[in-house]
């Protein structure tokens, strides 16, 4: 069965998924078994049926690394391949060392909290993005600096256009 990592904040977890057919997925995280119902609804979109509870999710992909915005919330998510497997074994994490924040769909920035040079952590806000009429805060994927800002607010952005880079 295909394994993935999903990180948010400092928090990781591991997620079973197997294949139902149909759009339909048995995924377990902790223990707790779901049936998911996934359909890309545009790019970059897809639906998510869990449990009878919707979620439009954005995504995008770097190399084997998905970014989603589910409600707000910035995730990552990889395949848990043999590279991974070896970090957690000799206890290392998922993401370390330089980290592009880049937008997840098109949208302007409504806000911006951070600025080269300032300390973050896993998980602290860097800038609000506004798409579809939503505003979605954008978080640190890693503890770290802030080394570059690439936007101002007001500015409008493409999906996979860089915005903030950690180190």
């Amino acid at each position: 069965m295909p394994q993935y990592v999903l990180t948010r904040g400092g928090d990781e977890r591991i997620a079973d998924v197997a294949p139902l057919g149909g759009g339909l997925y048995a995924v377990t995280i902790d223990g707790r078994s779901v049936t998911v119902d996934a359909r890309i609804v545009e790019e970059s979109v897809c639906s998510l049926i869990v449990d009878g509870d919707c979620y439009e999710v954005h995504f995008s992909r770097d190399r084997d690394v998905y970014t989603l915005l589910i409600g707000g919330e910035h995730y990552r998510v990889a395949a848990r391949n043999r590279r991974v497997r070896a970090a957690f074994s000799a206890g290392g994490r998922l993401l370390t060392g330089r980290q592009v924040v880049q937008a997840p769909m098109p949208g302007r920035v409504v806000r911006v909290f951070a600025e080269p040079g300032f300390a973050v952590k896993a998980g602290d806000p860097l800038l609000v993005l506004e798409a579809m009429k939503m505003e979605n805060q954008l978080r640190s994927p890693v503890d770290g600096m802030v080394v570059e800002l690439e936007v101002v607010a007001g500015q409008v952005v493409a999906t996979g256009d860089k915005l903030v880079v950690v180190e």
